[in-house]
This record gives C-alpha cells, structure tokens and sequence, in this order.
C-alpha cells in the first residue's frame, strides 16, 4: 500500500487531503499481480525457528465474546496455544483484528491499518456469518473476494473461517439455506484457501449428542460458551492442518468469481486536512461498552463537533470517485445524528428492509445503553461509476446542547 492524495472539498476550497490508498493488486494487462502463498513454506518456516506473525481478522466470533476469557478460551486463543505447541522453537506474534458487528465491508478499509501493517504470514479470516449467512448481494461478495485477492497478492496464506448461530443447526440445519456459506465455499477452491468450516462439524456432534446447543450457547444464540468456542477450535485446527498436509498454495485467479473487484479503496482521514468550521481535532475515546468495541484501537483522530456549536457548524464535503462511500465514527449515548447526501440528494438510513428509512443517520449506542463505540454507516455500495460529492451535515435538534459528531474518516471504493 502507497500514499495517495484524493482532492477533498471540506465546505470550502478544494484541498489535498493524504488518505490511504490501496486495491486488489493487479499487474500489467489486468492480471492479478500475486506471490506465493504457501501453507507448505509457512510450515517449514515455523518448524525451522523463523518469527511468524499470525493475524485472526474477523467479528465478535473470532474475538470470543461470552467467552469465559478471550485472550485464553476463545476459538483465536485456543488456536494460538494449538500453533506454539506444534512450532515450539518459532517466537510467534498473534495480532486479534476482530471487531464485533462487523463484516467485510468495513474490514476492506480495515486490512491496511490492522492487518497488513502486522506483516501477517499467515491470515484467519472471519465473517461468513456477520456478512448475512442468508445474504447473495454482489457488493458484499465482492468486498469479502477483494480481501481474499489483496492478502493472497501479498503471499499471506488464508484460512477461510465459517462460523454460525445457534439457530443454523439441529432441525434447521440445511446448508441450502446458507447461500454465503455456499459462496465463501465457492471462492475456497477458485483460491486454494485453508477452510474450516464449523457447520458439518458441530452439526454431527449435535446429532452423535456428544454436546448440546444449551452446552454449545448458554447465553445467547450468537456468541457461544467456552464449549463452544472448543468446537470452532477444533475446526479451525483441523482446517490448517489440512491445508498444511495438502501443501497448498494460495492462488488468486485472473479475474474474480462474483463481481469486477473493488480495485481502489480509500480511507481518507478527515483530520488530515483543514476543517470546517465548528469541527476540531481530538483524540478518541479511552473507554468502550467491550473490549473489540475500543475506538482508540481502530481509529486515528477524529474531526469533532458540539451541539452547543450548532450554529457555527459547516458541513463536510468530500468529492470521490467510485461506486461505495461509508462513514467510519465513534460516539456515545448522546452522539448526534447526520444527514447524508451524494451529489445534492439526501440518502436516507434504512437498517434492514424489513425497517422504515428515516431522513437522519443515528450516531449513538442508546440501543446498548450508556457508554461508547465505533460507529459504522454504509451511505451507499450502488453508486453509477465516476465523480461524486458527499456532504455529511450534523443534525442538532433545537434546545440541544450536549452531544458530539465524532468521525475519523470517510471511505470510498471503486470497481
């Protein structure tokens, strides 16, 4: 990854704001520009003493909520102890890229700063179930193939990482029903990827009645115990294994699978270039609502405003080119909301279909109670092709005079 500069209009004149650019690597003529991705070389590496750095980049699921302890008793953990016990002489790194809630969508504009920064060796990759077990829209494939393609370009071998709920097994168990899982398969075998795949697994120890769902999730139906989290373990140690026995290589094909690959992909922090009037630069937050929900380790500074500044607050205006453009912020309880607009027309927030849309963007975390977190808003992954404006305006309801609008950066992509 290089820096780049995108030409950023913050309700003023045009500037030069620094942003990270990055993309799907590609080399002359389109073709995938990759090196090798040995499962194999990892393993020789490893066995002979070399420092390896091993990166688990995912959602809450690889992160070990409800786990009794996530840093010794999640699936990540668990798999950390299984690699130092089998590469006893290899000083080895493992770096926890896993933010709860989250799927690949954000993690495209997550992979420079929190896992290739790491210089990984090796890669397990998360959020089958966080981008819709149920879901077939191209966009997110999409965002899910380009991680694939940029980390395996790179020569970092990827175990793919399939997980599910509660409520994917037992009677309910039909893998039809799960058209990501069917896809994340899919890009499995066109890349050569390690797979760990925990729905055959647990659904045969269920029906064996060797464990129970109750054993598996005692809390809720989404995180499970330290039972369950063995599970996913013992899938995922297997699923390496394998791949290490049937030395194979990572390879990204020519062209990808599902949709024209997010080739450019930016994450323009704001406060690297002026600001607006009525926004200043602070740090983020110290505290969160969960440990993976901790702001200060994803973020960078944040552009601020206050309520009680509302009328001497301008919008941020931000011109790109692409077809996707979101809003990576933190806030707290009393977090301000925004409207959003691309080219002059308001976008409305609409959290699932099944939900009325609304004219403003919530940026608080009053649906977990007090206390803060990452805000992430996809604005829009449908734009037509080419130059846009995006403005994003605070909306401070009359006779308000606490709260904030906190946002570290604006990000783009481009197929």
């Amino acid at each position: 990854m290089q820096p780049g500069s995108v030409v950023c209009v913050l309700s003023g004149p045009v500037v030069l704001l620094a942003g990270v650019l990055g993309g799907c690597s590609f080399g002359a003529g389109g073709a995938l520009a990759t090196r090798r991705a040995s499962f194999a070389d990892f393993d020789r590496r490893a066995r002979a003493g070399k420092a390896m750095n091993v990166v688990f980049f995912g959602g809450s699921l690889t992160w070990g909520a409800n786990a009794s302890d996530p840093q010794r008793t999640s699936y990540r953990a668990l798999m950390g102890q299984y690699l130092r016990r089998r590469y006893p002489r290899a000083p080895l790194t493992f770096h926890d890229a896993a933010i709860g809630g989250t799927g690949s969508k954000l993690g495209l504009f997550r992979l420079d700063r929190d896992v290739l920064a790491r210089k990984p060796d090796l890669v397990f990759l998360d959020f089958t179930a966080n981008d819709d077990l149920s879901g077939t829209d191209v966009q997110t494939l999409a965002t899910y193939e380009c991680l694939l393609r940029e980390m395996i370009s790179q020569g970092i071998p990827v175990v793919q990482v399939l997980l599910g709920f509660q409520w994917n097994f037992q009677p309910q168990f039909d893998p039809k029903a799960l058209p990501r899982r069917r896809d994340h398969l899919r890009l499995a075998s066109a890349y050569g990827t390690g797979v760990a795949d925990t729905f055959p697994y647990l659904q045969q120890r269920l029906e064996e009645k060797t464990v129970t769902i109750k054993e598996l999730w005692p809390i809720d139906g989404v995180h499970p115990g330290d039972a369950g989290y063995e599970r996913f373990y013992e899938t995922v140690r297997d699923g390496y294994d394998q791949a290490v026995r049937e030395r194979r290589t990572c390879t990204a094909p020519d062209e990808p699978v599902f949709a024209p690959a997010y080739r450019t992909r930016r994450r323009i922090r704001l406060v690297a270039g002026p600001l607006p009037a009525g926004w200043r630069r602070e740090q983020t937050f110290r505290t969160s609502m969960w440990f993976d929900g901790l702001s200060s380790r994803w973020m960078d500074d944040l552009a601020v405003c206050d309520a009680k500044d509302a009328a001497h607050i301008q919008p941020i205006r931000h011109e790109f080119t692409g077809t996707f453009v979101g809003v990576f912020a933190e806030a707290d309880e009393n977090g301000l909301a925004f409207e959003a607009r691309v080219d002059g027309q308001l976008v409305r927030y609409q959290p699932s279909p099944k939900k009325p849309a609304q004219d403003v963007w919530p940026a608080n975390t009053k649906r977990f109670g007090k206390g803060r977190l990452f805000i992430w808003r996809v604005i829009s992954t449908t734009l037509p092709p080419g130059r846009h404006t995006l403005e994003i305006r605070p909306v401070v309801p009359a006779g308000t005079t606490q709260g904030q609008l906190r946002i570290e950066s604006i990000c783009t992509a481009a197929p």
